[in-house]
């Protein structure tokens, strides 16, 4: 949810671990998990390259840059990042490897993990829950304009999280009912910026809102069965908002068929047939059943109690 209303959102077990190994260099090295490239930075260049984005971020603010403008490239986010991670201390040379099992571009966080792994390796002092949360936001913001926390929370805290505005509150019921899957319809053709920017600009001040608001009052309190009809509900009102690709509708009304509900997770896309993440419930089939896009991929739904954390190897 966003234009003030509440969201539950819930961490799922889907991982990045990352490692930095450093050496004697003045060069970062890793390979940016959004294009795929090598990418490599040294000091000077870091602190240039922020520089610039904070400059971008301040145009778009005054209406001479698009949103999807602000970042001129994918690295660029966790250019960003690392600048913030280290806004007093050199830059260390080294490598920087990740594993990841969460898609990109997916509806599913994976920008706000990736911001998190980045702090968690190297900011100087070991980081709150809170603070990780607020920087994770304020870094995300490049990428999505008026950024909300809801991805910040879940990667930051875990478990299933209420977020309305900048209040955070940490519950103790689950968010995922059981027979959840995730199906991964393909990377959306359009940004989450781009997305919320349309929504914006053709809903504010909509009474919308308000269905929006009473799905997530019901949520916690209902059964499995009202859970479902509320997924539906919600479905509804994204295609409603115009988020929803046909395909996308179609693959929602085969899961319904099969006494299923489906709800896309994430902006959802205003071009293409991709939606990223679509969150399932389907009690009586798994998503094998389904005429599944090419490429499509899926799992079961699993809330993960914890948020970023360090690990010894």
């Amino acid at each position: 949810m966003v234009h003030g209303g509440a969201a539950l959102a819930v961490a799922i077990q889907r991982h990045i671990r990352a490692v930095f190994i450093p050496d004697h260099s003045s060069e970062l090295r890793w390979k940016d998990p959004f294009s795929g490239q090598i990418q490599h930075i040294t000091e000077s260049v870091l602190r240039e390259r922020a520089a610039l984005l904070d400059a971008r971020y301040r145009a778009w603010q005054q209406g001479d840059l698009s949103v999807q403008a602000i970042l001129p490239t994918p690295a660029d986010l966790l250019i960003y990042t690392l600048s913030q991670a280290l806004p007093q201390e050199p830059l260390s040379g080294g490598d920087l490897t990740w594993r990841s099992d969460l898609p990109v571009g997916a509806g599913m966080g994976s920008s706000a993990a990736f911001i998190a792994v980045i702090l968690k390796l190297f900011s100087s002092a070991p980081l709150s829950h809170h603070e990780l949360l607020r920087q994770v936001q304020f870094c995300e913001r490049l990428q999505h304009g008026k950024g909300s926390f809801i991805d910040a929370a879940s990667v930051s805290l875990g478990g299933t999280v209420r977020v309305q505005g900048t209040h955070i509150e940490p519950l103790q019921a689950s968010g995922v009912n059981p027979d959840s899957y995730w199906i991964f319809t393909g990377t959306p053709l359009s940004t989450t910026g781009e997305c919320v920017e349309q929504v914006r600009q053709q809903f504010t001040g909509s009474s919308i809102w308000q269905a929006f608001a009473d799905i997530e009052h019901q949520w916690l309190s209902a059964s499995v069965l009202q859970r479902a009809e509320l997924i539906r509900q919600n479905h509804r009102l994204l295609c409603q908002l115009g988020v929803v690709p046909e395909a996308t509708r179609r693959l929602v009304a085969q899961i319904e068929a099969l006494g299923g509900a489906a709800k896309v997770s994430g902006a959802g896309s205003i071009r293409g047939d991709a939606a990223g993440l679509l969150l399932v419930w389907l009690p009586e089939h798994q998503p094998d059943a389904l005429s599944l896009p090419a490429g499509a991929v899926w799992g079961a739904l699993q809330e993960e109690p914890q948020g970023a954390t360090d690990f010894q190897l």
